[in-house]
């Protein structure tokens, strides 16, 4: 019994040393990622096994992009934004076709650097591609404000606002700076900021309001008026679920303070 009890402490202790054994996987290269990224860009979504790597890579571009500075060289993505400040928060955008209406679909990928110059990375779940970077008015915090578009149909652009905070190692996402809904993302508009009045105008001429749209810029006092139209017999009894109808007002702003958005006149 004793001699059993033995063999398994030893069969236990082996089994540990050989895990610890196990070697980890290589960091990637420029060259695995280039490779890879190139060939996702000209490969229609759902053809082939490449798209089920996509997460995987997304993950490796992360990994590669930490510790070391970086451009688009050799790598297969974009640089498609990056602040001016001590921090270099970099955008990098991998794209594919959608193989449908959508075209392109773009996945961003984030870097930047603490106090000490060790640089970071974080893979966004967004799909947007975000081509400017705002620095916003946050004293003792580090907070950016991301803005893109991206094709949702053949008639439909998505623009996004996105804010993020840095702290050292770690980039967090505000989920409370647009009220209780961030990203922010809004059909057929055009976002810009000034960033020295820290406004953020949203252009409305162009925007097919939606039941979803009307209830996310209600919080701002956005109602938009719009002419009656007598219903159908049809649309009494099966009243549509989102509708659309064209924007009255033709721009919002809103101003960055305390945190927040808030309507700015």
């Amino acid at each position: 019994m004793k001699q059993y009890l033995l063999s398994l402490v030893l069969l236990g202790g082996l089994s540990t040393v050989a895990l610890a054994q196990t070697p980890a996987k290589p960091a990637p290269t420029a060259v695995e990622l280039e490779s890879f990224f190139s060939r996702l860009s000209e490969t229609n979504e759902g053809e082939g096994s490449i798209f089920d790597s996509v997460d995987i890579m997304s993950r490796r571009l992360v990994t590669y992009l930490k510790g070391r500075p970086a451009t688009t060289a050799n790598l297969g993505v974009d640089l498609s934004a990056e602040s001016a400040d001590v921090a270099h928060l970099k955008v990098f955008t991998y794209s594919y076709p959608s193989g449908g209406t959508r075209g392109t679909v773009h996945r961003p990928v984030l870097q930047w650097q603490n106090a000490a110059g060790q640089q970071f990375a974080y893979a966004l779940p967004e799909e947007c591609e975000f081509t400017a970077i705002y620095k916003l008015a946050s004293p003792g915090r580090t907070r950016y404000l991301l803005l893109g578009q991206e094709e949702g149909d053949t008639n439909t652009s998505i623009s996004e606002a996105l804010v993020v905070e840095l702290k050292g190692n770690y980039l967090l996402l505000d989920k409370e700076v647009f009220g209780k809904n961030s990203p922010l993302q809004l059909s057929n508009v055009e976002l810009s900021f000034d960033e020295p009045k820290q406004v953020l105008t949203i252009d409305l001429a162009d925007h097919d309001a939606s039941a979803e749209d009307d209830k996310l810029l209600a919080q701002w006092g956005y109602h938009g008026k719009f002419p009656a139209r007598p219903l159908t017999l049809f649309q009494r009894t099966y009243p549509p679920m989102a509708p659309h109808r064209k924007s009255a007002t033709k721009t919002l702003r809103l101003k960055f303070s305390a945190g927040h958005f808030v309507k700015s006149s």
